[in-house]
């Protein structure tokens, strides 16, 4: 199984197929309760440049943009590549920006 990196995550979604972007079931479970747009989720993913991206386990990012509709959060995306590059959302949700913009004075 490869193993990518932060780069590749971001050369992959560069160059990402929408087609071959797929949510799990718990994303599709919990829009309504979160009040995210897919396509502001899949405009974010493909044609948006992140606030941060983080790798947080082997072929799983965190990616942070701003929320949509509420200046004061961002809005997390948690995806995997598989090796076939396609990529699978799964979690959504929005945080305080201000959790954000404290780890990044910390370090």
């Amino acid at each position: 199984m490869k193993d990518y990196n932060i780069e590749d995550a971001q050369r992959i979604l560069k160059t990402c197929n929408p087609n071959e972007i797929n949510m799990v079931n718990h994303v599709l479970d919990k829009w309504f309760n979160r009040g995210y747009n897919f396509a502001y989720i899949f405009d974010c993913l493909l044609n948006k440049i992140p606030l941060a991206i983080i790798k947080t386990k082997e072929n799983r990012f965190k990616i942070i943009y701003p929320h949509e509709t509420i200046k004061s959060q961002d809005l997390y995306i948690i995806i995997e590549i598989d090796d076939d590059k396609k990529v699978l959302i799964i979690t959504v949700y929005s945080f305080d920006k201000r959790r954000r913009e404290h780890e990044k004075e910390r370090k």
